[in-house]
């Protein structure tokens, strides 16, 4: 496929101001337009609740602009900005579209500029925030790829299918050593471009790597993390309580997450028990973390299979006596359920992390096995 010449950027400040103004909404008429669209799966929006918009947003805009941009470089031609202006509100709902701008071309480009505030439904505290990755994810929720690139991607795209390319001539007459100029300068600004072009995408190449090597790191001390957190949860000595039937108020958040855990709970023992005998089968020592294994061994030798099938069954019956309560507006959901429900929740997600754990420890050390004869291989050659 043909690469495009134009380029299209998301920026997390507002837009300068430019020479030309296409157009300008209200901004709170515009971020009510974006609440009510998010919050159509959950009813419709009073009028108390666009008064608490209003106020809302009205308070914190008053200390900071908190609006995006979108700039536009496209090459000499000409853009249905009002057709592109209508595909935004299609295809970007969530996001309050505010301001388009645009000024006399420089260096060989065109320059558009759109301002919006991308906006979020959230389960805590007020249910509508600002946030572009978030808003991104709720309305590309299905995208495998970086939802940010995947947005500069169809907003370009978008553009392109109302720009049509095409060099304006001028009508006077032609002078022919002016017009050596007049080609000259095009072809300069063109290199200039491509330079630039070059040289930004090696430094984002090179952010991108630094940031790769940052996340794995994370990533591994996360796992670890997880690890040391299942092995001190079993450290701790049990003592029956006297209050196992008291009901307590966690989260919905809180609830849910575990209950996940547990339910997910047999598949990650099955698949622990598959990794165990791949890394014996490869005979990799176990010169890394080897007390805090033997440990996590000592734990999964108090659990038999048989309690690990019975999970599921323990899960529904704790669902059963769990009381739910929706969240009514802006305050957050909350779920009531015996203490000794909730201690056996806590105790089957504390095992999930125990193994999630291991499995991520033993995944690497088997990686790093089989990828061991191909360095040698390319240390030699």
């Amino acid at each position: 496929m043909k690469q495009s010449q134009n380029q299209l950027t998301l920026y997390p400040t507002p837009a300068p101001v430019m020479q030309e103004e296409l157009i300008e909404q209200s901004l709170l008429e515009e971020i009510e337009r974006a609440c009510e669209y998010l919050y159509a799966p959950h009813g419709t929006l009073d009028d108390e609740q666009r008064e608490q918009i209003y106020q809302h947003f009205e308070q914190l805009f008053r200390l900071m602009n908190s609006s995006y941009h979108v700039e536009l470089l496209l090459v000499p031609g000409t853009l249905n900005w009002k057709g592109f202006w209508q595909a935004l509100h299609q295809f970007f709902p969530q996001f309050a579209w505010i301001k388009a701008q645009t000024e006399e071309p420089k260096y060989g480009r065109q320059v558009y500029r759109f301002d919006f505030v991308p906006l979020f439904f959230r389960e805590e505290g007020f249910p509508f925030a600002i946030h572009l990755e978030d808003s991104l994810n709720q309305q590309f929720p299905t995208a495998t790829e970086n939802t940010l690139e995947r947005a500069e991607q169809l907003l370009l795209e978008l553009a392109e299918q109302h720009f049509s390319e095409g060099i304006v001539q001028d009508s006077q007459p032609e002078d022919p050593v002016s017009n050596k100029e007049i080609t000259k300068q095009p072809q300069e600004s063109a290199v200039r471009i491509q330079k630039e072009e070059v040289r930004q995408e090696s430094q984002s190449k090179a952010r991108l790597r630094a940031v790769n090597q940052k996340l794995e790191l994370v990533i591994e001390k996360l796992e670890l993390s997880m690890l040391y957190s299942g092995i001190q949860y079993f450290d701790q000595k049990s003592t029956e309580e006297s209050d196992w039937d008291r009901r307590i108020k966690i989260s919905l958040r809180e609830y849910t997450y575990l209950l996940q855990k547990a339910r997910f709970l047999e598949q990650m023992w099955h698949l622990n028990g598959e990794l165990v005998n791949k890394s014996e089968k490869m005979t990799v020592t176990g010169n890394k973390l080897v007390y805090e294994r033997d440990q996590v061994k000592q734990i999964k030798a108090n659990l038999s299979s048989r309690d690990i099938h019975f999970v599921l069954y323990e899960c529904q019956v704790i669902e059963s006596r769990a009381k739910v309560h929706a969240r009514p507006w802006f305050r957050k959901p909350y779920v009531k359920l015996m203490k000794m429900d909730y201690d056996n929740l806590l105790s089957k997600a504390a095992y999930f992390d125990l193994l999630q754990g291991e499995n991520s420890l033993m995944e690497r050390m088997v990686r790093e096995q089989q990828d061991a004869p191909v360095k040698e291989a390319q240390e030699v050659g």
